[in-house]
C-alpha cells in the first residue's frame, strides 16, 4: 500500500501542536503504528515544527509543509520550511548537560529526546528550504526490526 498526504500550516494562525498531532495521529493510525511508535513520531514532529515556528521564524510567522507517505515497510514524514538553514541532527546539548541539574534552564532537550526515538532522521537544505524527514518502520513490514534511532544527515 502506498498512501500520501500533505498539509500546509501558517504557524501564525493555528494551534501548531494540535494540528501536527492530528496529522501524525491520522497517518500513524492508517499505517498501523503501535501507540508507542505513534507517540514518539508525534513528539519528534511536534518538536521540529515548534522549533521552526519559535526559532526558525523567530515567532514572526511562516509556513510549514508536512507530508506523509505510507510505504509497505515504513511511514515517512517530511517537514519543510523556509526559515534559515538548521540541522536538528547537529544540535549539541552538551553545554546544557554540563550545567548542574538545579541550575539548568528549562527547555532545549526535546529534540535530543525525540530524535533518538524515530527509526531514521534525515536533514537536507534543498532549494532554499529545510527538509526534515522522520521515518518509523512498520512492524511486520519488510526490514522491520524495531526502533533503531538511526540519524543521518
Amino acid at each position: 500500500m502506498m498512501l500520501a498526504c500533505r498539509l500546509r500550516i501558517d504557524v501564525r494562525h493555528v494551534s501548531l501542536p494540535g494540528v501536527v498531532a492530528d496529522f501524525i495521529e491520522a497517518l500513524a493510525g492508517e499505517a498501523g503504528l503501535t501507540s508507542r511508535q505513534a507517540y514518539w513520531l508525534r513528539l519528534a514532529a511536534d518538536e521540529i515544527t515548534t522549533n521552526i515556528a519559535h526559532h526558525g521564524y523567530r515567532g514572526e510567522g511562516g509556513v510549514v509543509d508536512l507530508s506523509g507517505e505510507i510505504e509497505p515497510d515504513r511511514l515517512r514524514v517530511s517537514i519543510e520550511d523556509d526559515a534559515p538553514p538548521f540541522d536538528p541532527g547537529c544540535y549539541d546539548p552538551a553545554p546544557r548537560l554540563a550545567v548542574p541539574p538545579a541550575q539548568r534552564d528549562e527547555g532545549g532537550y526535546g529534540l535530543l529526546l525525540a530524535m533518538g526515538k524515530v527509526d531514521e532522521f534525515h536533514y537536507e537544505y534543498v532549494g532554499g528550504r529545510n527538509r526534515n524527514t522522520l521515518i518509523m518502520r512498520l512492524l511486520g513490514g519488510a526490514n522491520a526490526d524495531g526502533p533503531g534511532g538511526h540519524r543521518t544527515g
